[in-house]
């Protein structure tokens, strides 16, 4: 490999012909050139897909903090609860109660699923637009 005052590369191809083994060159333009000769334009979406993805990770692990204090929420509620039943008149009540719950239960599992899927969502949008401006920035560079 050769390097040219202009900036490509020049390489040595191989070509197998009837006559034997001949040497062809050709020439690749490097398109990485100018993008090389200036770090920050190369570092810059990395800086920004890190601060998606940090920015996403935070907003994850506190609904999963707030769905876990929910769920042991209702729990602890269940345990004080059936610790109180005393007579069969509160063993009934907490029985009848039980429906409620599971519906509560249901409900907040649906609207969980449907903000997790929400927040999925809105990364991977991000995530496609920071893509996009990334490849449009570098082919514009390099143009």
């Amino acid at each position: 490999m050769l390097r040219c005052s202009n900036q490509c590369i020049i390489l040595q191809r191989n070509n197998f012909s009837r006559r034997g083994f001949k040497q062809e060159p050709s020439v690749i333009v490097d398109l990485f050139s100018k993008t090389l000769a200036n770090p920050q334009v190369l570092l810059e979406p990395w800086v920004k897909t890190n601060q998606a993805i940090a920015a996403n990770i935070e907003q994850v692990v506190a609904f999963q903090i707030n769905a876990l204090k929910t769920n042991l929420d209702i729990q602890l509620n269940q345990l004080r609860a059936a610790a109180e039943i005393s007579d069969m008149a509160g063993f009934r009540d907490f029985y009848q109660r039980q429906a409620v719950i599971a519906r509560a239960i249901q409900q907040k599992l649906l609207s969980d699923t449907t903000a997790l899927s929400d927040l999925a969502a809105r990364f991977k949008a991000e995530m496609d637009d920071l893509t996009q401006s990334a490849l449009d920035e570098i082919l514009l560079d390099t143009a």
